[in-house]
């Protein structure tokens, strides 16, 4: 079984299935995730994200210069609010060997959409169960 999702810069693969083996079944599930192109399958990288677009909806990032949210700052992905026509968005940029190699602008229900794939990354991130005798 396989959930995928590519939007945003988001690209997230769920893979989940049941491995036999001799001391009995076990079911697995694989996380693969990057944002802009930077890994981010940890639960420590998706809770940031999952964060910093939770806050962007509740109005709760103000307006500056671009902050860290994955990596480094030499080759990461940074945050940041913009303003344009009295709309606020949420701008992401992937930065590479100290230059940014990319942008992107997310609207409120950008952001609402990519927050829902990041939280079921998350979920998929649960652990793993284990039926069968103890090894």
């Amino acid at each position: 079984m396989s959930l995928e999702y590519n939007m945003d810069g988001f690209k997230l693969t769920v893979s989940a299935g049941v491995a036999d083996e001799t001391k009995g079944k076990r079911r697995w599930t694989r996380v693969q995730a990057s944002f802009m192109g930077h890994p981010c399958s940890s639960l420590e990288a998706l809770a940031a994200l999952k964060a910093c677009l939770d806050c962007f909806r509740r109005g709760q990032l103000a307006r500056g210069e671009p902050q860290l949210l994955l990596g480094t700052g030499e080759d990461g992905v940074l945050f940041a609010i913009r303003q344009k026509d009295k709309l606020q968005y949420l701008l992401f940029q992937r930065v590479t060997t100290g230059q940014m190699v990319e942008e992107a602008y997310l609207t409120h229900l950008d952001a609402a959409r990519l927050e829902v794939a990041a939280g079921k990354a998350l979920q998929a991130l649960a652990p793993v169960t284990v039926w069968g005798p103890e090894p």
